[in-house]
């Protein structure tokens, strides 16, 4: 079941999971890379840390204005010189995360050109890094759920890889919108595994392995690619 802030209720462990992001301490990840821009720059960037913080520990329905401009410590007028409303916020925070953790995964697969691969150490590194980044990881999962434009980029993103698949041959399967999203469901619901403490460091392997044989990869060499080392 999904509730309005995109929070799957599984168990009493979940929720105490959930509860538990409160005593998280924020990154402040964009606000120092903004640290050299102009004022208004910072500000947004401050605005964005302090949603990604309240965002993780709330989700969209229960986080207020107000408590975002507590946390990044400006004025609640100084919120509408940024953002529309609450919503337009929660857009900008996901894409941001999205294309900061897929920036870091292209850097990562530079001159990697076979699909198997691509999709194995994508996913990997996705989860890996949206782990060690938890404030990243919540959000990222809640808004997974409540953000269509989100689940379709990460959908045309994940597409290029599964159709350069079918040209190369390793993967035998036809290449449709229910396929992509099967495909990239299984990383949000790896994430929430780990997160949630279900299973360990091996949730990432463990994703690309069921990944792979979805696709049609041969099952031997789908848990080899998924389980090989990431250096």
């Amino acid at each position: 079941m999904i509730t309005n802030s995109g929070l799957v209720v599984l168990s009493v462990t979940a929720k105490r999971a959930a509860v538990e992001i409160l005593s998280l301490p924020q990154s402040g990840s964009f606000a120092v890379k903004a640290s050299h821009l102009g004022k208004s720059a910072r500000t947004r960037a401050r605005l964005i840390d302090a949603a990604l913080f309240v965002f993780a520990r709330q989700g969209l329905d229960a986080a207020s204005i107000n408590e975002i401009t507590r946390e990044a410590g400006i004025a609640n007028g100084t919120f509408y010189l940024h953002f529309k409303d609450k919503e337009e916020l929660a857009a900008v925070v996901a894409f941001s995360v999205v294309a900061e953790i897929v920036t870091e995964i292209e850097a990562a697969m530079a001159g990697i050109d076979d699909a198997v691969e691509r999709i194995s150490r994508g996913t990997r590194h996705f989860i890996h890094t949206a782990f060690g980044r938890i404030d990243w990881g919540w959000t990222f999962f809640r808004f997974f759920w409540t953000l269509p434009q989100l689940r379709r980029e990460v959908a045309q993103y994940l597409r290029q890889d599964i159709e350069l698949g079918v040209v190369q041959g390793v993967f035998t399967v036809t290449v449709d919108d229910f396929l992509v999203e099967m495909v990239g469901s299984l990383v949000n619901s790896a994430l929430f595994a780990q997160m949630n403490g279900t299973v360990g460091s091996e949730a990432g392997s463990r994703a690309a392995e069921l990944q792979l044989r979805l696709l049609g990869v041969d099952p031997d060499r789908a848990r080899e690619v998924a389980w090989r080392s990431l250096d």
